[in-house]
């Protein structure tokens, strides 16, 4: 007997679905890109925050990244470890810390910055004519479920 052609039973009419996939696309160039750097995708977003505004807390950053407390330690714990970040006391909260890149931590992430605008560029190839401010406010339309 010969097997069905596999259908996807209507998930590829789905946003959730082909947003996963897309995902999943997008990362999966992404951490090429940034293999070089012995970077992960969420190592990378944690340094451009820390660069943006130093002194930032913690606390702050899981929040704005959406990444868990004990995820956030271990991040940070291995950045730290690397000589890429510095955790500073916060005066009046000693169970604050505040982070700040090092001269390190800056100069690996200028060069992993540029790999990441390379893959911004493929992912904005890909967009074609779609606007990307558009396709941005969609995204957080979306991720605001």
């Amino acid at each position: 007997m010969a097997e069905a052609d596999p259908s996807l039973g209507g998930l590829e009419t789905t946003v959730g679905f082909v947003l996963r996939l897309a995902q999943v696309a997008v990362f999966k160039d992404l951490l090429a890109s940034l293999k070089p750097f012995d970077l992960r995708v969420t190592d990378l977003s944690v340094l451009m925050v820390i660069e943006a505004t130093p002194g930032l807390q913690q606390r702050v950053i899981g929040e704005m990244l959406r990444i868990q407390r004990p995820n956030l330690v271990i991040i940070l714990d291995q950045l730290q470890g690397r000589g890429l970040v510095r955790r500073d006391s916060v005066p009046g909260d000693r169970r604050s810390y505040a982070l700040s890149i090092t001269p390190e931590g800056a100069d690996l992430l200028r060069k992993a910055k540029a790999a990441h605008a390379a893959h911004c560029r493929k992912v904005d190839e890909a967009l074609g004519d779609l606007e990307q401010e558009r396709m941005l406010a969609v995204l957080e339309r979306i991720a605001a479920i």
